[in-house]
């Protein structure tokens, strides 16, 4: 299992893409910093990642700074405990 932390928005990066594709079944994805706009713009996206089981989270605090209610969104919200917890958890991180 692997972390798999996206930072930038959803604005054509290519290195996003190649994040997404590179989570797996079992996999955590993390969406931090600018990163939390694909689950607010691109909720699609995050149904895709979800049925190919990869568990998606984003973070609470970066959701809030950007003016989103993180109870609106289509992924696990945390804080920065559970992001602590995801890098514990996971024994390969891919950023």
């Amino acid at each position: 299992m692997s972390l798999i932390m996206v930072k930038f928005s959803p604005n054509g990066k290519m290195l996003n893409s190649l994040l997404f594709d590179a989570a797996m079944d079992g996999d955590d994805l993390l969406l931090i910093q600018d990163g939390v706009l694909y689950a607010v713009a691109k909720p699609e996206l995050v149904d895709e990642l979800k049925e190919r089981g990869v568990n998606v989270y984003a973070c609470k605090d970066d959701l809030i700074a950007r003016g989103y209610d993180p109870s609106t969104v289509n992924a696990n919200v945390v804080d920065y405990e559970g992001i602590v917890d995801l890098i514990e958890k996971n024994p390969k991180i891919i950023s």
